[in-house]
Order: structure tokens, then sequence, then C-alpha cells
């Protein structure tokens, strides 16, 4: 490119010397005319006016054939640097190039060696495995020989061990099948017992039941002895406890619950002066069932008793009340549990 340009250039400058000979021969042809026409007294005015057009042209040509040349130069300095640019990065990457050819080079040197002893090692290795290989197969074969001699008396061992397993199956699964019965015999005599024990437990629970009670009362200022009037409700309350089994009396209130369903017999005993009628009733849930009754006689002192047999079911309540108007000084109050009932 540049130096295309160069013969640009130097054409241009040829052209315009050429140019500029020719107008120093116009000027020439042009004063020797002025002396012709002076000589002669022609008109050259249009020939003067031809000639100042042509060397305005030429001067306008020259004008930009110097503002070419310079653009050129500008343009040479502009490619001469960029010139200078690439060659030092062509160097450089040269350079880069040559080191990394040499480090690849070095590489591949280092590799093909560690490559070929890693090959003789495992040629070396392959050739140890085979004399082994071979010395193992030696072996094998000798060991397949004495198991084949071996497998043959294990075999016939095994058969006759076969038959009598065959022969001790067949009783197994006779024992098996009388067992089975039997078991099933037991099953049936379990599921009995299980359906039973509801009311085996029941049973036992009734007969391990005992409920009984045993209490006194004497005439004082913490007790309700009467008498007994229209306005008063109060039961006798026998605090002076002497058994109690199934804690089934209260002795803060004088009353008995049945804790069982079941038969119960009752008694009480009442002893009062003259002074007023004794005796009490016994009462259940608030009915009366049984007393016993003296009334204001002769005698000092009367005494009463009453028993009585009565079938309750869970929390039913005994308790013993006095006469309306009854007073007494002393009272014994009992009860137990018979028998249970379902």
């Amino acid at each position: 490119m540049k130096s295309h340009t160069k013969k640009e250039l130097n054409k241009m400058k040829t052209e315009l010397e050429k140019h500029q000979e020719d107008i120093a021969s116009l000027k020439r042809d042009v004063r020797e005319l002025v002396k012709h026409r002076e000589r002669v007294g022609g008109n050259f005015s249009q020939i003067e006016q031809r000639l100042d057009t042509t060397e305005r042209q030429l001067r306008q040509k020259k004008a930009k054939l110097e503002n070419l040349e310079t653009e050129t130069e500008t343009a040479l300095n502009d490619t001469q640097r960029l010139l200078s640019l690439y060659k030092n990065e062509l160097s450089h990457l040269n350079t880069t190039a040559s080191e990394l050819e040499d480090k690849v080079e070095a590489q591949f040197t280092a590799t093909k060696t560690e490559l070929e002893a890693r090959l003789k090692k495992i040629q070396k290795t392959s050739e140890t495995l085979s004399t082994k290989l071979n010395e193992q197969k030696a072996e094998v074969d000798e060991f397949k020989g004495k198991a084949d001699g071996k497998f043959r008396n294990v075999d016939e061992r095994l058969n006759a061990t076969l038959k009598q397993q065959k022969s001790d199956t067949n009783t197994l699964k006779s024992d098996i099948a009388g067992i089975a019965h039997r078991l099933k015999s037991a099953e049936e005599k379990v599921a009995v017992q299980q359906a039973l024990k509801p009311e085996v437990d029941r049973l036992r629970a009734e007969v391990n039941a005992k409920v009984a009670f045993s209490a006194s009362i004497i005439e004082s200022k913490g007790v309700f002895t009467g008498p007994k009037t229209a306005g008063t409700s109060n039961i006798l309350i026998f605090n002076r406890v002497f058994t109690n089994v199934g804690n089934a009396y209260n002795s803060k209130t004088g009353v008995f619950t049945a804790p069982l369903k079941g038969v119960y017999q009752f008694s009480f005993m009442t002893f009062g002066y003259n002074s007023h009628t004794s005796g009490a009733l016994l009462v259940k849930n608030g009915h009366y069932q049984v007393f016993t009754w003296e009334f204001k006689g002769p005698d000092a002192s009367d005494t009463t008793s009453n028993t009585v047999i009565l079938k309750l079911n869970v929390g039913d309540c005994i308790n013993i009340i006095l006469w309306e108007g009854g007073k007494i000084h002393a009272s014994v109050f009992s009860g137990f549990l018979v028998f249970p009932t379902s």
C-alpha cells in the first residue's frame, strides 16, 4: 500500500512539473504573441482570457495536488505506525508461540518418558502375574483332582443322609399332625376358658367379697339419741365403730351403702328408760322396713331388738331412725353380706 501511494505521488509530481513546464511554455508563447501583436497590431484579448483561465485551473490543480500530497503523507505516517504496531504484536506472538512450543515439547517429552516407564512397569507386573497365574493354575488342577474324590464321598454320604432325613421328615410330619390336633384341642379349651374368664372373675370377686360392720351409740352431747320431734329428721349416728370390713358404713352420716349386689343381714338393738317411748326403725332408701317399739311403762328401762335380711343393689342405703317422741340411751347397729347375687 505504501509503495502504491508513493507511485501515485511521484506520478502527480511529474504531471505537476509537466504542467508547470507547459505554463512556462505558454507564457513564453504569450510573450511572443504579445510581441507579435505589437508588431502586427492584432487583437489577442480572447487568447489572454483563455490563458488566464488555463493558468487559474492549473493553480487549482496544484493546490489540490498539494492537499493530496499532505493527506497522502499523513496516511503514510499512520500506516507506518500501524505497521510498527503490527510488527511488535507479531514479534510478541512469535515469541509466545516459541515459548509454548518449547513448553509443549518439554511436557510431551516428560509424558513420553513417564508413559514408557509405566509401560515397562506394567509389562514387568504382567510377567509376574502370568507366572503366579500359571502356578495357581497348577495348584487348582491339583486341588480339583483331590476335590473330585472327596466330592464323590460327600455325594454318597449326602445321599444316605438325604434318605435318613426323608424318613425323619415323614416321622416328623406324623408327629406334627398329632401336635396340631392336640394344639387345636388346647386352643378350643383356651377359647372356652377365655369366654368363661369374665364370669370366673366375677364369681371370684363375689367369693372374695367381704362386707361386715358393727357400731354402737351412747347418749352424749355429740350425738342425737332423742327425743325426736315432728320437726327433727336426724338419723341415729352410730359413731363408735367396732368393725367396718369393706368400708361400706359411714360413721359420720350413720348410713350403710351397699358396695355389691347381694343378700344382706342387718340387726339393731336399742336401750331406753321408761320416761320416753324407746325403739327404732330400719330404713332402706328412705322407706321403712322393720322396727322395734316399747311404750312407757312401770319398768325402769326397756331393751328392744330386731333382725332382717334384705336384697340390695349396688348403692342402696340403710340407716336407723327414732320413733317420733322416742328417746334411747344406747344402741347397736350391725350388718354383713350373706352372699352376692348376679
